[in-house]
């Protein structure tokens, strides 16, 4: 087929009912210039003979065995063409048929596109949503995550950087942090993109025990420590104030420091 705009990824194994589901909502796009990749990992489920009995409207498949989910991801990555890839695994859908006709038709050429992401339990009742912040910084991956259904990759930010696959669930948090840290551009869409899963891997499990490892293999040492130093502070509204007499004459900025120090120094102490 010629150069896609979009490439929809789709990773599952073992789950015929939500890949049924996900079918469904791609297949009910208004737009039909994006291809479609599945990637199956061997499931014996019945999976396998559903994607092919709708070869016709699959770009690309495979299905065979896999060491995780972020190596069937990589898999997608490899077969895909189009300019932005889009990974909406087995169990999501779109929130509505014209998603993927309304993303092409912003012609966005950042490196990551964001949006928001309404969660979903087993029996498609609503219960959260997640509504990520206009601009993003490494901070804000401290306590949260981007929802990878939601997100929009350029191609081009696979040029150097493929998913983890020795993470078991912060592959994707790992990703967004690498690709800030190394300059490429982040843009919200304040668009609801789907209905997310809320039964998945990393819904059943925070990471918190791979996220030390993560930030030590993106952040420099020294950038390291800062960070961490930071982040103690981020949500204190005493760091508030104290922006607000940075700039001020130097007595000011003597007096704030006269004050603030025995805090700082007891807020130190609670933190070790």
């Amino acid at each position: 087929m010629a150069k896609a705009v979009l490439s929809v990824i789709t990773i599952n194994k073992n789950n015929l009912h939500g890949l049924q589901k996900t079918m469904n909502s791609i297949l009910s796009q208004t737009s039909k210039e994006f291809e479609w990749i599945v990637v199956d990992g061997g499931s014996t489920d019945g999976s396998r003979e559903l994607v092919e009995q709708n070869a016709n409207h699959i770009t690309h498949w495979i299905s065979e065995p896999d060491n995780g989910v972020y190596q069937a991801m990589n898999k997608g990555v490899a077969l895909a063409i189009g300019d932005y890839f889009h990974f909406l695994n087995s169990g999501d859908c779109y929130v509505s048929d014209n998603i993927v006709k309304q993303f092409i038709s912003n012609g966005f050429q950042d490196d990551i596109i964001y949006g928001n992401a309404i969660f979903v339990d087993e029996t498609g009742r609503e219960v959260g949503q997640q509504i990520p912040p206009e601009h993003i910084n490494l901070s804000y991956f401290w306590s949260n995550n981007l929802n990878h259904q939601s997100v929009f990759y350029h191609r081009r930010c696979f040029e150097n950087y493929m998913f983890n696959e020795h993470n078991r669930v912060l592959s994707d948090k790992e990703s967004y942090m690498y690709l800030l840290y190394h300059g490429y551009r982040f843009r919200k869409w304040n668009k609801d993109v789907v209905y997310y899963d809320n039964g998945g891997i990393s819904s059943n499990g925070n990471g918190s025990e791979e996220f030390p490892q993560i930030i030590s293999r993106i952040l420099p040492e020294g950038i390291l420590n800062d960070y961490k130093t930071l982040i103690k502070y981020r949500d204190v509204d005493l760091a508030i104030m104290i922006m607000k007499v940075i700039n001020t004459n130097k007595i000011w900025r003597n007096v704030t420091r006269f004050f603030l120090y025995p805090i700082c120094y007891l807020s130190q102490k609670c933190h070790k």
